[in-house]
């Protein structure tokens, strides 16, 4: 008999649970070419990402490059939050190319709409799902 009484109570409160994420999707857009990777960084810590610490990700994917966008999946990344550092590795050398006063591949970051902006860990937090960065070039 008590079985029956809190079977609907369970009922409701699996109701009430919001659903597990699938994880995050990163979906990269404004891509120049198809040339090299699309080296792709997520942080679960501010401290890594505002010291930008890549070996202090918590999962990294090279993806590769295509003019226009690319979307990578990284499904077991379900709690949050999460700040994104990616950049288009156009020569494969698994290293951002600069000149002292502009970048030579493209970079971006969530929380990031200019070229210009940098932003910290709780400036660029997402939470799994569909999250959009776009990739800013110097040149």
């Amino acid at each position: 008999m008590t079985r029956s009484i809190l079977a609907p109570a369970f009922a409701l409160m699996a109701l009430a649970t919001p659903a597990a994420s699938d994880g995050l999707n990163v979906i990269v857009e404004g891509i120049r070419n198809a040339k090299g990777n699309i080296v792709i960084l997520v942080f679960d810590d501010a401290r890594a990402f505002d010291g930008l610490d890549v070996q202090s990700a918590i999962d990294y994917a090279q993806v590769p490059s295509r003019k226009g966008s690319v979307s990578h999946e990284f499904p077991d990344l379900t709690a949050g939050p999460y700040a994104v550092l990616l950049f288009h590795d156009e020569n494969k050398d698994e290293d951002l190319n600069m000149t002292e006063t502009k970048l030579l591949e493209g970079l971006g970051s969530t929380g990031a709409p200019n070229p210009q902006d940098m932003p910290d860990f709780k400036a660029a937090s997402v939470w799994p799902g569909d999250v959009r960065v776009r990739v800013h070039y110097d040149q």
